[in-house]
């Protein structure tokens, strides 16, 4: 995997590291309201700058599976992963098997 590849796949740790954090601070709000958690795009685009919104039991679904990551449509990169799910104003994604679901897995907030 290239330098390339590799910054881009921290860009997307990150991004889901910051959700995660944004998921603890919401958490007990939006349960409570029913509301849907405002997070960030988990693409591998630095420049980036997409807001999702996501209900929290859909945000737990995407987070049981480490090779998943969130990002708004057309931000998919169909070389290392395939859509698995399309909601309302995003898409969940899975990297692909090999090196870029390696990273994803070792870079998993939760694991």
């Amino acid at each position: 995997m290239g330098a390339s590849r590799e910054r881009k796949a921290a860009n997307e740790a990150v991004f889901r590291e910051v959700n995660e954090r944004i998921e603890e601070m919401q958490h007990e709000f939006v349960r409570a309201t029913d509301e849907p958690l405002h997070l960030v795009c988990e693409c591998d685009r630095l420049s980036c700058t997409e807001d999702i919104e996501m209900f929290l039991d859909a945000y737990e679904r995407l987070r049981s599976d480490p090779a998943c990551f969130v990002v708004v449509p057309t931000h998919e990169d169909t070389t290392v992963e395939e859509v698995v799910v399309s909601g309302a104003g995003y898409v969940v994604v899975r990297k692909r098997s090999g090196i870029p679901r390696d990273l994803a897995e070792a870079t998993d907030p939760r694991r």
